[in-house]
């Protein structure tokens, strides 16, 4: 499994793969903040600070919403779209964009 940090609430939980952010955010009880849920208004934007490569990759919607910040959002991704692709490594993400 997955290590993954929300080190905004300094939680570090083992997650399988194809799970999503959101999901790992709801079941801690992170204070991560979610609206749509699917990707149209950006509430649960999060900065990946390490692990990116263990994310599934960037979907159409996501690119799309992301453009909306505008500026580098490489680091950049929403929860409620990117998803654990692997089986092992660790990502740590932060909510402070």
């Amino acid at each position: 499994m997955v290590s993954v940090s929300l080190q905004d609430d300094n939680i570090r939980v083992k997650v399988p793969k194809g799970k999503t952010l959101r999901q790992v955010a709801a079941t801690t009880g992170a204070s991560m903040e979610f609206g749509c849920r699917v990707g149209d208004c950006i509430t649960c934007v999060a900065r990946v600070k390490s692990g990116m490569i263990y994310l599934s990759e960037k979907n159409e919607k996501e690119l799309k919403a992301l453009e909306i910040l505008g500026g580098n959002v490489s680091q950049l991704r929403l929860m409620c779209q990117c998803y654990v692709r692997c089986e092992e490594g660790e990502i740590v993400i932060s909510y402070a964009v």
